[in-house]
């Protein structure tokens, strides 16, 4: 199937002739319902300050979508489809004929594909038309979804996620060490970390209650979800709170068992920073024995500067000790995580001190204005070319 779409470009006919002038400007792709998607919702308001915007996704739960005011022109692809499970490579066809569509109807001057489970149907618009494309990637699709026993399929995958991210215009990023594991690439390659952004919100924690700890993301096994609950469940003055979207149901009807783990639902970006901000201390830990999180540099990270509150952590130990805002763990050693939240829960001297460090590097350097203006110099290098 992807060679049939490569040779779309030796066609001689100019289709670019068929299509009127642009309704937009860009066109921000995502395969998912987006309003929950926080790098998603930073690149849409960041771009939107400079440029029309069309923003595409796909509302794979096909229920009513709440909270869309951020979002001028928001267009979902509302067929139901399960999340996490290999049956979902059915529906992608449907979904990529869906965004061709609306690409030729709003007919963007350039298509910002996030993910390769996106970019197909841009690229072919691309070709057609004489667009520009931006392949975002937030994750290696092969390392993320493809078992290590399946080889020779995740070689396949990493061809083409290659191949068309050396056809792009712009291939962005969200870390040094991911854009070294393209062996091919466009000439014009950008780091676009998820930092947050920089508006302030209040803490509101009550000086009286337990230590607090927060869990925001992706509720399924690997995601270091389930070591910090078997190591709180027997901590005394240690409470977690949970937010996010449930993919291992059995994980999550087991999780919620315990007494000191409370599940907040999934929230909006804006809401779950709140839940962040209120919390004592962030748990950030990644199972690297699956190849995609050696190169993670979650969200949380930086959220945990934002707000100056101290993480223990198994990533990123670069950062760590650069800035010296948390404490390192063996994601395989229980005993340590529970010391390090003992550590934490007792001295609040330490806490402070962690969490001030983080955000200091926050103001200075880890923030979404920085990420914004290297965003924009993308887009005045692609519209003004």
């Amino acid at each position: 199937m992807f060679l049939v779409f490569f040779r779309v470009n030796e066609l001689k006919y100019d289709w670019s002739l068929l299509v009127d002038e642009p309704l937009v400007d860009i066109a921000i792709i995502r395969s998912n319902s987006i309003v929950y998607d926080p790098r998603v919702r930073k690149i849409v308001g960041s771009l939107s300050k400079k440029y029309s915007l069309a923003t595409l996704g796909w509302n794979r739960e096909a229920r009513p979508i709440e909270k869309t005011d951020d979002f001028s022109e928001l267009g979902l692809f509302n067929l139901q489809a399960p999340y996490g499970k290999k049956t979902l490579v059915l529906y992608f066809p449907a979904f990529w004929i869906w965004i061709l569509f609306k690409l030729i109807i709003c007919r963007p001057k350039v298509v910002h594909a996030c993910d390769l489970d996106t970019i197909l149907p841009c690229y072919i618009y691309k070709l057609i038309f004489k667009k520009k494309l931006v392949f975002d990637v937030f994750d290696r699709y092969a390392m993320g979804y493809v078992p290590e026993k399946f080889s020779l399929l995740s070689s396949v995958i990493n061809r083409v996620e290659e191949s068309l991210a050396s056809r792009s215009d712009v291939l962005i990023t969200v870390s040094d060490k991911l854009l070294k594991t393209f062996r091919k690439k466009p000439q014009y390659c950008r780091i676009i970390m998820n930092c947050p952004e920089g508006h302030r919100i209040e803490r509101t924690k009550s000086t009286q209650s337990s230590f607090t700890l927060v869990y925001t993301g992706t509720i399924i096994r690997n995601r270091g979800i389930e070591r910090i609950t078997e190591a709180i469940k027997d901590l005394k003055g240690v409470e977690l709170l949970v937010a996010g979207r449930v993919i291992d149901q059995d994980f999550f009807d087991q999780m919620t068992t315990l007494p000191n783990v409370k599940y907040k639902g999934l929230l909006l970006p804006v809401d779950a920073l709140e839940l962040e901000a209120n919390c004592d201390a962030m748990v950030i830990l990644y199972d690297l024995s699956l190849p995609i999180n050696n190169f993670s540099m979650p969200n949380k990270f930086f959220e945990a500067m934002k707000f100056g509150i101290p993480m223990i952590t198994n990533v990123a130990h670069e950062l760590v000790d650069e800035i010296k805002c948390g404490i390192k763990v063996d994601y395989n050693d229980l005993n340590q995580i529970k010391t390090a939240i003992i550590s934490l829960r007792d001295n609040k001297e330490l806490r402070k001190r962690l969490g001030a460090n983080g955000r200091r590097a926050f103001e200075q350097k880890y923030n979404w204005n920085n990420m914004e203006q290297d965003l924009h110099r993308i887009y005045h290098y692609l519209l003004n070319e």
